[in-house]
């Protein structure tokens, strides 16, 4: 990608990306690649290897897991600003769900291995992107929690 500053300042319109200093927004513009997805596009794939993250700049992606019986549900939708594939932050693990764009979306790719490397020796980078990645996390189990209190509900 060779215009950084239109990356960074997608990434400026995010929740996620939004409060990240200058410098980290740079290295994430550097690292990633934006793709565009049409909808129904499987970008991730429950149960593969997790060597991709992605930030999600516009569209929408359901995020499914396969049930027994039932074949692929929808656990949770995600909106821009959003992060999936977050274990490829992590390394050596798979993916928990699929993430299916619902919409045309577009979205940086940051490549797992790349970014573990660039956290592991850029210790300012790892220490403003960990806490926005546990963060991330933690809105994804919160609203999973509400769908759920809500299917429960019916």
């Amino acid at each position: 990608m060779d215009d950084y500053a239109a990356v960074i300042a997608m990434l400026n319109h995010t929740w996620f990306g939004s409060e990240l200093s200058p410098e980290t927004q740079e290295r994430l513009a550097k690292l990633g690649t934006l793709q565009d997805f049409d909808a129904e596009t499987v970008i991730l794939h429950e149960g593969e290897d997790a060597i991709q993250m992605g930030i999600l700049i516009s569209g929408r992606l359901a995020l499914r897991t396969l049930v027994p019986e039932r074949g692929p549900v929808t656990i949770l939708s995600i909106e821009p600003g959003d992060i999936f594939g977050w274990s490829a932050a992590m390394g050596d693990t798979k993916t928990q769900s699929s993430a299916v764009a619902t919409i045309p979306s577009q979205a940086l790719m940051i490549d797992g291995t790349r970014l573990r490397a660039a956290l592991k020796e850029d210790h300012a980078l790892a220490a403003s992107l960990y806490p926005r990645i546990l963060q991330a996390v933690g809105r994804r189990l919160r609203a999973t929690r509400l769908q759920l209190l809500d299917l429960f509900a019916r």
